[in-house]
């Protein structure tokens, strides 16, 4: 009787606490849910903001470039932005350029001396950008090959639509776990801050060697712009930039996850199966691919962004071969996946195209038989054929220098890590 009546008020509490932890959740995901919401009106890349051409190009240029200029200003207003003799960003561009180092005259390690955090200040803006122009790419794709008269009305090809709508919903993300990712990505990044702080190669680098053989490196640590000892408002920023752009890098590689599994789901596809139809050149200089080649070029742009981060990060990690070396795979492993996703798109472009030259020339050598088809369609189709390109863009030469930045990138990556 004493254990049952002693008991009860236990069991009360215990009731009570669980409501109030029942609630208290419920609270939480209701505000979160609003809190992303709110976020989603604010950012125009995030609803059905038609982003032209141009304008993409320039967003991707231009917010990396403000939020350069944010860290430049907040470390100036700390007084941390540049030393006038310290040579660290000099040798980084004499890097850049194949030439050998000089030796270091820095006593303190100011923001514009500091190269892998400056690259990280563009890197993980263009990752977001990047993502939610891919995310705009992909929403209007099925429309703006329907512009261009690549693809015929909704009507004629369910099954692709099909496939983009579930490419859409398998993508977007749950208001919590949008958040958790971006948390997770905030412990990924204050860890990788902790290890640059204590263990980062860079203060090593610039280091000055005195006539007794000690070294300044306990100094530069020390004086770091973004040494939370000294300037916590200047670390926080550091961390909060670098989470935004981690938290991209995932959401872009569950992106390409998914668009590698509708690759592979569809690998069998007999390209002559395909909806697609005849774009003459005056109506778009690809062939109608316009579009497409648009989405490969920002998933190529987002690869190059990813391996100069991954450059930077080796930097910070070079004292500490394991991190190295776990950095590595998983660099490795995002290269391999875009580059594979990339060469795969290109294939079936060319497979796709292929079939569509195959397939007006047998209509032609048809109409020379006595089908249906008009003079006029009959001289269309016999001039596009004699100056048809087996690879539809509008320049390869163009295409070519498009390219050789990413090559560049990537050739400094392997560089970075093997040296």
């Amino acid at each position: 009787m004493l254990n049952r009546t002693a008991g009860d008020p236990i069991k009360r509490v215990l009731a009570a606490i669980s409501g109030m932890a029942v609630s208290l959740t419920r609270c939480t995901v209701k505000s979160t849910r609003r809190v992303v919401a709110h976020l989603r009106q604010i950012d125009p890349l995030s609803g059905e903001l038609q982003v032209g051409r141009a304008l993409g190009p320039l967003l991707l240029v231009s917010i990396p470039l403000l939020t350069f200029a944010l860290v430049c200003l907040a470390t100036s207003e700390a007084q941390v932005l540049r030393q006038s003799n310290c040579n660290s960003l000099n040798n980084f561009v004499r890097n850049l350029l194949f030439q050998n180092s000089e030796l270091s005259t820095c006593q303190a390690v100011p923001f514009l001396s500091d190269p892998p955090t400056i690259l990280l200040a563009f890197t993980c803006p263009f990752a977001l950008v990047a993502y939610r122009l891919l995310r705009l790419r992909l929403r209007t794709l099925r429309a703006e090959l329907e512009k261009t008269g690549l693809l015929g009305p909704e009507g004629e090809t369910p099954k692709l639509s099909s496939v983009i709508s579930r490419l859409e919903r398998s993508i977007d993300l749950k208001p919590t776990v949008s958040i958790g990712t971006f948390l997770l990505s905030s412990g990924m990044v204050t860890w990788l801050y902790g290890r640059n702080l204590d263990d980062g190669d860079l203060f090593e680098t610039l280091a000055i060697i005195g006539p007794d053989g000690r070294s300044n490196s306990s100094e530069l640590r020390e004086s770091w712009w973004a040494n939370y000892h000294h300037h916590p408002f200047l670390a926080i920023l550091c961390i909060f930039i670098g989470s935004v752009g981690v938290t991209y890098a995932l959401r872009a590689g569950w992106l390409y996850t998914m668009f590698g599994l509708v690759l592979y789901r569809t690998r069998k596809s007999d390209p002559e199966s395909f909806p697609i139809k005849f774009v003459p050149r005056w109506r778009d200089k690809s062939y109608g691919w316009s579009p497409v080649t648009g989405v490969l070029m920002l998933i190529y742009a987002s690869t190059i962004n990813f391996s100069v981060s991954m450059v930077a990060v080796f930097d910070m990690l070079r004292a500490e071969r394991w991190t190295l070396w776990v950095a590595f795979f998983f660099a490795m492993l995002g290269l391999i996946s875009n580059l594979a996703i990339i060469v795969t798109s290109i294939y079936r472009i060319l497979a796709a195209h292929a079939a569509v030259e195959l397939r007006l020339r047998n209509t032609l050598c048809e109409a020379e038989n006595g089908a249906a088809m008009s003079i006029q369609a009959q001289i269309t189709a016999a001039s596009e054929l004699t100056s048809w390109k087996r690879v539809p863009v509008a320049s390869v030469f163009g295409s070519l220098v498009k390219i050789m930045p990413g090559m560049y990138a990537l050739f400094q990556f392997s560089r970075v890590f093997f040296k």
